[in-house]
């Protein structure tokens, strides 16, 4: 079974909208979007946050946009 890579995802301006919405709607500092694919992205990127807590609503929140976006986000809080 071949491992699935993940690199930031392409967004445009319509999209990191949608992204910086999606931060203030559910309380996150940091919503990183990541699509499948290489190369890889660098992990020191995300040190000094760490995953957000988050509610039912927020998750359908990011779910919604996921779907939208076609790629997968990941809310963080800073550290």
């Amino acid at each position: 079974m071949a491992e699935t890579t993940w690199k930031w995802a392409t967004l445009d301006e319509q999209a990191l909208e949608l992204v910086q919405e999606a931060e203030r709607t559910i309380g996150a500092d940091v919503v990183l979007v990541y699509a499948a694919g290489g190369p890889r992205t660098d992990g020191r990127t995300r040190e000094g946050l760490r995953p957000a807590t988050l509610d039912e609503s927020a998750l359908e929140c990011l779910q919604g946009m996921e779907q939208t976006l076609r790629a997968v986000a990941v809310a963080y809080q800073r550290a």
